[in-house]
């Protein structure tokens, strides 16, 4: 299905953000108890505010006019990216306290 406006691009993106949200929780399901972080207001705001950045993204990347499936996978793969790149951003290591340019690359 293609999507010709950009306010469908960016809910089928915030759609697929969403979507990944439920699939943390569709894996939960099986727990006893709900992790602690689950009450937290602060969780689900950057719940919301990744979701939301899926939907921009999405709009970013394709404007006024995508398949859907593909918005969607952006939605999804957005917060996955974001979340990796704040896992792995280069140390201070090097000299006066630069970071190596290699160490950017190991993962």
């Amino acid at each position: 299905m293609t999507l010709t406006t950009s306010m469908q691009v960016f809910l089928a993106g915030l759609a697929g953000g969403l979507l990944l949200e439920f699939v943390h929780w569709y894996g939960l399901r099986r727990d006893a108890k709900l992790p602690e972080y689950a009450g937290k207001p602060l969780y689900w705001i950057l719940s919301a505010l990744m979701a939301l950045v899926g939907g921009i993204l999405a709009v970013l990347y394709f404007g006024s006019r995508a398949e859907a499936i593909v918005a969607v996978h952006i939605g999804i793969s957005a917060p996955i990216i974001l979340q990796k790149l704040m896992t792995t951003v280069a140390e201070p290591t090097g000299a006066r306290g630069r970071a190596e340019f290699w160490s950017f690359f190991h993962w």
